[in-house]
């Protein structure tokens, strides 16, 4: 059943077309800019949801939704695995620390094929694939801090497709070993900007984390921009531009 996400209210705004849709757990935002038929787009973004969630389903180890650590396949992967697993491989942590990045990848570099579209962006779960002609501003979301929506990062297209991902130590259903308001994390591949964040945030723990955190997560030469905030405590770094 698809539950209302208040952030998504202002989202968009009148660039994009918009639309939203829930298949058991996953629940997605789409924003196009094209001709493309909403209704027929909505069907296809559902069905390609379908495939991919039963892709993962049907992996023959179950601790792909449970390991912490990254894992070796088990035989040949689809594209949206081997995304989560190659991301995993990268940051130090189980595959499905990348699903929500990784399946809004495959969403939105389909769909954009598919129906011809200028622009779009997905948002999996508060998890963003970015693929714009103009910049774009994505607000921090952190609800437990004061600089929640008072900060973005401003994706530039020259960059080309990007992932945007957040992982908090103090909202959310996703398991967190850290205390971080929030630690955001820009990608060129999705899934590992998911995972990124899914790392990251579990070194944050006191306010004195902060800054090396982030140092250390710029460094990674695939993140374009970092911010992780705790508490009152911010540190920013990377590429893209940063607004108020």
């Amino acid at each position: 059943m698809y539950q209302r996400r208040a952030y998504r209210q202002s989202m968009g705004d009148s660039r994009f077309t918009s639309l939203s849709l829930s298949v058991g757990e996953s629940d997605v935002w789409i924003g196009f800019q094209g001709h493309a038929d909403r209704s027929s787009l909505q069907k296809e973004a559902g069905s390609l949801l379908r495939r991919l969630r039963r892709e993962l389903l049907d992996y023959g180890d179950p601790q792909l939704f449970t390991s912490l650590v990254p894992l070796h396949p088990m035989g040949a992967l689809s594209e949206l695995l081997t995304s989560m697993f190659n991301a995993g491989e990268r940051s130090g942590t189980g595959p499905f620390s990348s699903v929500a990045g990784a399946i809004a990848e495959r969403l939105g570099r389909h769909l954009k094929e598919q129906f011809g579209l200028s622009e779009i962006v997905v948002e999996n779960g508060g998890d963003l694939y970015i693929d714009v002609l103009k910049p774009l501003s994505v607000q921090l979301f952190a609800p437990t801090s004061f600089l929640s929506g008072k900060l973005s990062i401003i994706v530039d297209p020259s960059y080309g497709p990007m992932g945007v991902c957040t992982s908090s130590g103090k909202i959310g259903h996703s398991m967190s070993f850290g205390k971080a308001d929030a630690v955001m994390v820009a990608c060129l591949d999705a899934a590992l900007a998911d995972a990124y964040a899914t790392a990251y945030c579990n070194r944050v723990t006191r306010k004195e984390d902060v800054r090396k955190v982030c140092e250390a997560l710029t460094k990674q030469e695939e993140v374009l921009s970092a911010v992780v905030v705790f508490e009152d405590t911010l540190a920013v770094g990377g590429r893209l531009e940063v607004g108020t």
